[in-house]
Order: C-alpha cells, then structure tokens, then sequence
C-alpha cells in the first residue's frame, strides 16, 4: 500500500510540475502573442499610411498627365499655326 502510495504522490509531483511548466509556457504564449499584435497594429499602420502615399502619388501623376497632354495639344497647335504662318510668308498660302 505504501508502494502505491509512493507512485500516486509522485505522480501527483510531476503533474503539479506540468501544470506549473504549462502555466509558465502559456503565461510566455501571451506575452508573445500581446507583442504580435502590437506588430501587427503598428505594420497595418505602416501599410495604411505606404497605401496613401501611393493615393497622392497616384493623384499627381494623373494631373502631370492631363498638364502633359495640354502642353502637348497646345503646341501641336501652335505647330500647326507655325506652319500656316511659314507657307504665307514664303508664298505657298496664296492658293488658300
């Protein structure tokens, strides 16, 4: 009976210590996951903040664009006034 005994404290010793080996490792699991979402937070921040500089970058672009194709359509026409003004002047208007 004393032999039982024995295994059934010793058993209960080494469950206690599991328990406190558990204890200790999900104490550290909370922790890391509490220091994961901290990372987490502070990389969608990141990304939000990576996502409106695209926006305005994106914004600009479009207007240096539409500023571009102005430029372009502008001296196109003058281009085209250039070349009117040149034929008039060297004689090549007078049938128009």
């Amino acid at each position: 009976m004393t032999e039982r005994l024995d295994r059934i404290e010793a058993a209960i010793e080494a469950n206690t210590a599991n328990i406190d080996r558990n204890a200790a490792e999900i104490s550290r699991l909370q922790v890391s996951l509490a220091e994961e979402r901290a990372a987490i937070a502070e990389l969608r921040a990141t990304v939000n903040s990576l996502v409106q500089v695209v926006e305005i970058h994106q914004r600009n672009f479009e207007v240096s664009q539409r500023n571009f194709e102005a430029g372009m359509t502008e001296i196109r026409g003058l281009r085209t006034e250039s070349q009117r003004l040149l034929e008039h002047l060297f004689g090549r208007g007078e049938n128009s």
